[in-house]
């Protein structure tokens, strides 16, 4: 199996859902390394340490590739075709000796493996999670939030919004000089006219090349995910983008996510509190639109007194979490009301999930079907959630929760106000929610595609 990052350095929802259905599988009677890399969330830019590493996390083999072999002779081609990873992979597959690769994500290992996986003779899975393989900034959002159903023409999306990301600030090129050619320090990289110059001289020697790794992005991704023996797709929203971008449909498999409901199951009664508990769990970064939630928040009737809980850490995107502290910190309502309550171990997921009355997701961007969702309504907790994609595909909007229009603080504050003024939708809600996927439902269906790809399993 291969993700683009993994436990214990990383832990979002791709890493969860990769980790639970390894341990399920494993359960099983498979096999099962996984293949994955170790970028730092910010500033990917230093090839630091070695190659890779290899080690257990609650018992699931794990080969990391370090930096210094992802930013091995790197170019802007290599985002998506790298062909030291390709080489490096082929050596795992020889020591490892797999019956099939399942690709959960590819990001930081490129489009190479797949192709090396075939060149290998291996039937290859696609599960992506998310947009990678159209969108090389994957969440399909473009640079004023607007969403995107990718690349168009020419990639001529991508050209105005991932091409120029592509050059970095003159303070890093300044940075990268002084540290590489020492000799052009002082005036020339310390100044701010010289910080610019240096950035033109950059943009204007390395844009071609980015322009057309840019331009060759589409064709090449849409050639590897057609190479692939079967794709899995967790939402209709998935599915459709995916045709619309040139993936063969045929190839399409729907397989909802299920979740790992063991720790969850317990927490379905709900601690009690005088006080309406609105929660946010999850990465606190700017396309989750956790500043939409607060702005919201601070939009609601002074009579009553709502409680804003923000479970996530504060530390691995500081300068987001800093402008939401001060958000919260700019309103009276809010100031003694927002609390930051930092990340906690999934095990007490459940826990957390009692003493919350709602769950918000305020994502700006095509989230698939964040697990967190399917967790709360496991623990019959209620969902607000912007009207986008998979996010959508879960709530029956006004019978076990509500839908609002993203980016839209203002309607977003009217559907908790109705939660605060009507606390009897919170009891109609909570009945209406149904049992959901388990992750072992998931891997049934996982394990029939691989059936029809590999005949002897």
């Amino acid at each position: 199996m291969t993700v683009h990052k993994f436990f214990p350095d990383h832990k979002a929802g791709t890493e969860v859902l990769t980790l639970k259905i390894a341990k399920e599988l494993m359960s099983r009677g498979h096999e099962i390394l996984v293949v994955t890399a170790s970028p730092p969330d910010i500033d990917a830019r230093h090839a630091t340490g070695p190659d890779f590493v290899e080690y257990e996390y609650e018992g699931v083999k794990v080969h990391s590739i370090g930096e210094a072999l992802r930013l091995r002779g790197y170019t802007f081609r290599h985002e998506y075709d790298h062909p030291e990873m390709g080489k490096h992979f082929a050596q795992i597959i020889d020591s490892f000796k797999p019956d099939m690769v399942h690709v959960m994500h590819a990001q930081n290992l490129s489009g190479t493996i797949v192709s090396v996986s075939k060149e290998k003779k291996l039937p290859v899975v696609l599960s992506p999670t998310d947009f990678w393989f159209i969108c090389p900034i994957v969440q399909l959002k473009r640079p004023d939030n607007s969403v995107c159903e990718g690349p168009g023409p020419g990639a001529t999306n991508c050209l105005t919004c991932y091409t120029p990301q592509l050059i970095p600030p003159a303070d890093q090129i300044s940075e990268a000089i002084s540290r590489r050619v020492p000799a052009l320090g002082g005036a020339l990289t310390q100044s701010a006219l010289g910080k610019t110059a240096l950035q033109t001289a950059y943009s204007v020697y390395k844009f071609p090349a980015a322009v057309k790794a840019t331009v060759d992005r589409p064709a090449y991704l849409k050639d590897i995910a057609n190479s692939a023996d079967a794709i899995t797709v967790p939402t209709l929203l998935m599915k459709r983008l995916f045709t619309k971008n040139g993936i063969n449909e045929e190839l399409i498999n729907h397989i909802q996510f299920g979740i790992d409901q063991s720790k969850l199951i317990d927490y379905q009664e709900k601690t009690p509190s005088d006080a309406l508990r609105i929660g946010y769990v999850g990465t606190l970064y700017d396309h989750k639109g956790v500043d939409i939630l607060i702005k919201a928040f601070q939009r609601l009737s002074k009579e009553k007194l709502p409680q804003l809980k923000i479970y996530g850490s504060t530390e691995q995107f500081a300068e987001y979490s800093k402008y939401l502290k001060d958000l919260a910190s700019s309103d009276e309502q809010s100031r003694s009301r927002v609390h930051f309550m930092g990340a906690f171990h999934n095990d007490l997921f459940g826990e957390v999930l009692a003493g919350l009355d709602v769950l918000v997701v305020p994502s700006i961007w095509y989230e698939n079907t964040p697990l967190v969702m399917q967790s709360a309504l496991t623990t019959k907790t209620p969902l607000i959630a912007s009207d986008l994609g998979g996010m959508s595909e879960l709530i029956n909007h006004g019978k076990d929760g509500f839908v609002f229009k993203v980016r839209d603080d203002k309607d977003l504050a009217e559907k908790l106000q109705l939660l605060v003024d009507q606390p009897d939708l919170l009891s109609k809600f909570r009945a209406n929610i149904g049992p959901q996927r388990s992750i072992s439902v998931m891997v049934d269906d996982l394990e029939a595609v691989y059936k029809k790809v590999y005949k002897h399993i």
